[in-house]
């Protein structure tokens, strides 16, 4: 008896599958890989070329079914970054980009696909997200390739500007009791929504919508909460290895 894909829900014989495609861990082959780090006890940052996969969840055609909204997003994010206008505040400050003319349905599906695959993965990176009731509802959108409203699964991104490659294990977090799951994409994040209230303001103005554009926001690594759950892991796995 084969195991059952868990999209079709058939037996099926099941592949290698990546979470995060791993186009967003080859970024560039001139520099080194991302590195995957966790804030998970005894779990030390690693560099893996290949990125994450599961051999627990999909059967190759539904695998096949990504491609589309996964290289989508691959090809918008890491080789087209450079058409998004610029947008600054007040002030002059750089505050975020944006891009007209974004294909809504396939960006939707890749987030939308990579919440679901991390809700249904049974690798260890992956354990703190857990979509509960919402997850069956993901499932479904994704067979029938249906991105669902802006207010569905609201998705908004975000950019580290001038910061390396990095990423982290996913997890959940509230905005103003709004629940979202945030995502690490190398130097981008998205936050995908799982809550029926709307994102809150002002973070709803940048939301991903079928009229667009696309709005990305700018943000400082080394002045975010991220950098120093990061900084902590590299230094602990430093101060480990002199020990040992």
């Amino acid at each position: 008896m084969n195991p059952i894909c868990k999209l079709c829900t058939n037996e099926a014989t099941l592949i290698k599958a990546h979470i995060i495609p791993r186009s967003f861990w080859e970024i560039d082959a001139s520099q080194p890989p991302p590195r995957m780090v966790t804030n998970t006890q005894g779990v030390f940052p690693k560099k893996i070329p290949i990125g994450v996969y599961d051999q627990t969840l999909l059967c190759e055609p539904c695998e096949r079914c990504f491609n589309d909204c996964d290289g989508y997003a691959a090809q918008l994010f890491l080789k087209r970054f450079n058409e998004f206008e610029e947008v600054h505040g007040s002030n002059r400050r750089l505050t975020g980009y944006v891009l007209g003319n974004v294909h809504y349905r396939l960006l939707k599906l890749f987030a939308i696909a990579l919440l679901w695959r991390a809700s249904v993965s049974s690798h260890s990176f992956f354990s703190n997200v857990r979509l509960g009731p919402f997850e069956e509802k993901a499932r479904e959108m994704l067979v029938r390739g249906d991105p669902g409203d802006a207010a569905t699964f609201g998705t908004l991104f975000s950019v580290w500007d001038g910061a390396e490659s990095l990423i982290m294990d996913p997890f959940a977090e509230r905005w103003d009791s709004v629940r979202s799951y945030r995502f690490y994409l190398g130097r981008f994040v998205a936050y995908i929504k799982v809550d029926s209230r709307p994102f809150p303001e002002p973070l709803a103005r940048a939301a991903l919508t079928p009229e667009g554009p696309l709005h990305v926001i700018s943000r400082q690594l080394e002045r975010s909460q991220d950098f120093r759950v990061a900084e902590h892991v590299f230094a602990y796995e430093i101060i480990r290895r002199r020990r040992t």
